[in-house]
């Protein structure tokens, strides 16, 4: 991950089949007028957001079963096209978060999500209000 951009990085686990996920996060995506569904392939799913600003993130999801049956380990990205805008007050992590909230997901069971202000810059000072 270039750390001259303002980024995010989220991993999820989920007690559904990615396959059920897959179609949650591209379903979701496709309903949401700030994004454009990218080249979506067996185990990543790229996007890109635009904000009301004009400012691009590229947004993946890289899904991949667990030891456990019928569960997946999802990894989300997001990152800032602009180099300047290192802080960007958490936009990246919502840019995530709200397309597994609109999907459903983070209400799916054994929904858990891992990350921090290291791995998502704003993190701790966002609400994600207006996405």
């Amino acid at each position: 991950m270039d750390t001259t951009h303002a980024f995010c990085k989220i991993v999820w686990l989920l007690a559904l089949p990615c396959s059920q996920v897959k179609m949650a996060i591209v379903t979701q995506i496709k309903t949401m007028e700030s994004y454009k569904l990218g080249p979506v392939g067996p185990v990543l799913i790229q996007a890109n957001h635009t904000s009301a600003v004009g400012q691009t993130e590229h947004v993946n999801f890289t899904m991949l079963p667990t030891a456990m049956d019928q569960a997946c380990h999802v990894e989300g990205s997001s990152m800032s096209e602009f180099w300047f805008s290192l802080f960007d007050n958490g936009t990246n992590y919502c840019n995530l978060h709200s397309v597994m909230e609109g999907s459903g997901l983070t209400s799916a069971p054994g929904f858990v999500e891992f990350t921090n202000d290291w791995l998502c810059l704003g993190f701790e000072i966002t609400s994600c209000k207006g996405f």
